[in-house]
């Protein structure tokens, strides 16, 4: 673990420390810097992250990249980089100070960036970024609805028919009905940390949805959730 932490540092150093760099004119801008957990199917075990740059006074985008696995000091080093000799707005230069949220593995990269002249602070939050990362995301998800399939007006009342699924679909976590080896017809109502309703009693669609629409109704009311 000693040996990979100092390869970390190492390569972190190699991104931040090129003569290029250096010769970079720096100017009185202040930065954010920062890494946010991407939407992640339920078939990917690895956690893809955002990475993003961006300038605090304007909100101006400077760098951005996708990074599967936690990031670590390496992985910020070459987004900063990225941002100081090719942003995606405005000329090259580096800034004058750089915010970041309190993570111990950007700890080492402090003295790097301190020969470069960049003043470190850490925040609690990092509004800019976190305000591009929520745009960012949306054009995601805005792209992969290019090509959705527009339900018939008889299969957009499943929401007023099933309001409690509706509910828990769209913002409590996912549901999973159907045949399960060994288990049957299963109904399932899953949050981000287990199972909070199942069902093994229904054999048909239409009683897994009624189950599950009075089990998941009970569950809000249960938890006192408004």
């Amino acid at each position: 673990m000693a040996k990979k932490r100092q390869n970390l540092k190492q390569e972190a150093d190699a991104a931040l420390t090129k003569p290029r760099l250096l010769r970079l004119r720096q100017r009185d801008s202040s930065w954010e810097a920062d890494f946010r957990a991407l939407p992640q199917p339920l078939t990917e075990n690895q956690p893809h992250y955002l990475g993003l740059v961006v300038e605090q006074a304007s909100g101006s985008l400077l760098a951005e990249s996708q990074f599967e696995g936690r990031p670590d000091a390496s992985d910020l080093a070459a987004l900063l980089a990225r941002a100081m000799q090719q942003p995606l707005t405005g000329q090259p230069h580096r800034p004058r100070s750089l915010h970041l949220r309190s993570q111990p593995q950007w700890r080492g990269l402090v003295p790097t960036l301190e020969v470069l002249g960049i003043n470190v602070s850490v925040q609690r939050t990092l509004p800019k970024a976190k305000e591009a990362s929520a745009n960012r995301i949306q054009q995601m998800r805005d792209a992969r609805r290019v090509q959705m399939v527009t339900p018939t007006a008889r299969q957009a009342a499943v929401e007023q028919l099933f309001p409690a699924i509706a509910r828990w679909v769209q913002g409590h976590g996912h549901i999973e009905i159907g045949d399960q080896e060994s288990f049957g017809f299963v109904t399932l109502a899953l949050d981000y940390g287990g199972v909070a309703f199942e069902d093994t009693r229904a054999e048909t669609l239409a009683e897994a949805m009624a189950a599950l629409e009075k089990g998941l109704a009970e569950y809000f009311k249960r938890e006192r959730i408004e």
